[in-house]
């Protein structure tokens, strides 16, 4: 079922993208890989590099920057320690139990696949898929339009809190 959140602040670090660096994956300039989700992607165009709770990495465009509280002048080449803003945009979100393993197919700009709750990850009860959510009739459903992401079920609560109606 799916349940509205909204974001909690929390610890990350930023900094700005460049195509020529090696990041976390040996011999590979330009590219970061996220762990969690076992996704190879390019900074390249993306703007930024994220470093989240448990060390996983993935590229940001430029429109994402107010989300981590900092303004874009601020940030270096070298890691920036930040506090994420809670913003008061409204997520989708559902649990995929830990024992199915799943793929979603993204696209911020850059298709990539992301693998879920798979095998070698603590997951918790489950990863979930999150989207954004959209008003309609007056009440938050998923936005279907949004290729949405995987959030690791080990944290999302460090990351998420219910959303509730005013």
């Amino acid at each position: 079922m799916w349940k509205m959140y909204r974001n909690r602040s929390y610890q990350a670090r930023i900094q700005k993208a460049d195509p020529g660096r090696e990041y976390n994956v040996k011999g590979r300039c330009g590219v970061v890989y996220n762990f969690l989700e076992d996704a190879y992607e390019e900074v390249d165009g993306t703007g930024y590099v994220v470093t989240g709770l448990l060390g996983e990495m993935w590229p940001v465009g430029r429109g994402a920057v107010k989300k981590y509280g900092i303004a874009p002048e601020d940030i270096t080449f070298e890691p920036v320690t930040v506090y994420t803003a809670e913003l008061d945009t409204v997520y989708a979100a559902i649990m995929i139990p830990a024992g199915t393993e799943f793929t979603l197919e993204v696209n911020y700009g850059r298709k990539a696949l992301l693998c879920g709750n798979r095998k070698g990850i603590s997951h918790g009860e489950g990863d979930y898929v999150v989207t954004a959510a959209v008003l309609s009739g007056g009440i938050y459903r998923p936005d279907f339009e949004d290729s949405g992401r995987i959030v690791n079920g080990s944290i999302f609560e460090r990351l998420y809190k219910p959303f509730a109606y005013k």
